[in-house]
């Protein structure tokens, strides 16, 4: 058989269209204990790491989004405000500042976001590659023992049904036999004879 690797499922397409294996519940009944081997278990952290940060980095750029707004919101109402103050001109300097720091975190986070999808992809490609080379491991082994197991069951009932017709003829010659015998000494005679082969004593004897 030939192995199975990551660059021959990748020429052959088989990356298109998998789903998350991680969030698939046929994965789970697929993967049990008895086969994750330790590259399935490293592939299958790295996917969830990467799904959780993806979650955490749209949570953290919704949560900046809203403080921005409400920033922007307070420069708003300072700017429409008669109050020339330096604290106030301070609030407003302070929060420019906020503001720009929020479309900069945003954008870096938004940048790294847009690297998530090929990195996640890569990872569920990985995961992927080392399930099949376990699973298909699994089943050549299995074809090999059922190849032997088919041998042995034909074997076996080829010699069965020779001894089913040993049998068969050890009962028709037993059967013709024991049919003469009672025919030529009659049924009491032979019934003695049986009882004398199978050594029944009798009580006048």
């Amino acid at each position: 058989m030939s192995e199975i690797t990551y660059d021959a499922l990748k020429n052959k397409g088989v990356f298109t269209n998998i789903p998350i294996l991680t969030l698939d519940e046929r994965w789970y009944r697929l993967v049990n204990d008895k086969i994750k081997t330790d590259e399935i278990a490293y592939w299958e952290k790295q996917v969830n790491e990467l799904l959780k940060k993806q979650g955490r980095i749209n949570t953290d750029i919704k949560d900046i989004k809203k403080l921005k707004k409400q920033l922007i919101n307070d420069v708003v109402e300072n700017m429409e405000s008669d109050d020339d103050s330096r604290a106030r001109q301070k609030l407003m300097n302070q929060n420019q500042r906020l503001i720009q720091e929020s479309k900069d975190k945003i954008a870096n986070l938004e940048d790294e976001l847009m690297e998530l999808p090929r990195e996640l992809a890569r990872a569920n490609e990985k995961l992927l590659t080392e399930t099949l080379k376990v699973c298909y491991g699994k089943m050549n082994s299995n074809t090999e023992d059922i190849e032997v197991l088919t041998k042995w069951i034909d074997a076996t009932r080829v010699k069965l049904k020779k001894n089913i017709l040993i049998k068969q003829d050890k009962e028709t010659s037993n059967e013709s036999m024991y049919s003469l015998i009672h025919d030529i000494i009659g049924p009491e005679n032979c019934s003695a004879v049986d009882r004398i082969n199978e050594g029944i004593v009798d009580e006048d004897e």
